[in-house]
């Protein structure tokens, strides 16, 4: 059961990756290092938590691989949440994601269209990201000539 708001990107992301099974094996390896206690704040309930029934709510029928339904059930216990929930939450999160990556392609290219040493950033650093975040903070850019 995954919130209406959500319906346009799991379209999206299930036609990215084949199936909803794919998706769900992708979300769980994405999502299962990192540390998600900031992203579960409600995660001192040891109650479990359900998605509200005031929602508007949309049934998907999958059946995932059972290491990943195991994984999930893992993570589901320990922040006290259905699997339900807990997918809808990944989906938002890495939707999020997203759009933060669009959002720095979008600063990029209006950094592209001003007049600055674009190209030549992009000559020295390897790493993109690094260099969209310190132009988007304004930081100076040095070199280690070591």
């Amino acid at each position: 059961m995954v919130p209406i708001h959500l319906e346009n990107y799991l379209h999206k992301q299930i036609k990215k990756h084949k199936n909803l099974k794919n998706y769900f094996h992708y979300l769980i390896l994405k999502f299962q290092k990192r540390d998600l206690s900031s992203k579960f704040p409600d995660a001192a309930f040891r109650k479990t938590l359900y998605q509200s029934k005031n929602q508007q709510l949309i049934r998907y029928s999958f059946r995932p691989d059972y290491q990943d339904w195991y994984k999930a059930k893992f993570i589901g216990f320990y922040f006290s949440l259905s699997v339900c929930r807990l997918f809808s939450r990944l989906v938002d999160l890495d939707r999020e994601e997203d759009l933060q990556i669009i959002n720095l392609a979008e600063e990029l290219i209006k950094l592209g269209k001003q007049k600055i040493h674009f190209h030549f950033y992009f000559k020295i650093f390897s790493n993109s990201k690094i260099i969209s975040k310190k132009m988007l903070l304004g930081k100076n850019f040095e070199l280690n000539s070591a």
